[in-house]
């Protein structure tokens, strides 16, 4: 499924953990953080080459990989990818 750059992130959405992360829509980028939270877990997902690119963190781990986004239909899959290794995520929209 190809991306565009009118791809719409911003709401609620549940991560395979079960936490809720709210998507926001700066100027330039989205980026969500968990609900009740100050940090970001999802930062600088922008367009560009006709590819959603962001980055991704887990706090409890202390992890921060780059991420590629998809987003179908109430889903986004992340593919994050640090060094040679890479992951698949899928969070689920709530609202």
């Amino acid at each position: 499924m190809a991306q565009k750059s009118t791809d719409n992130f911003t709401g609620k959405w549940k991560t395979e953990e079960g936490v809720i992360v709210e998507i926001k829509k700066s100027t330039t980028s989205f980026y969500g953080k968990p609900s009740g939270k100050n940090v970001y877990v999802l930062k600088d997902l922008t367009f560009s080459d006709g590819k959603w690119t962001g980055i991704l963190s887990n706090p409890k781990k202390n992890v921060t990989a780059n991420c590629e986004a998809y987003l179908y239909g109430n889903k986004i899959k992340f593919v994050a990818k640090r060094g040679m290794m890479s992951k698949e995520i899928y969070w689920t929209k709530v609202n």
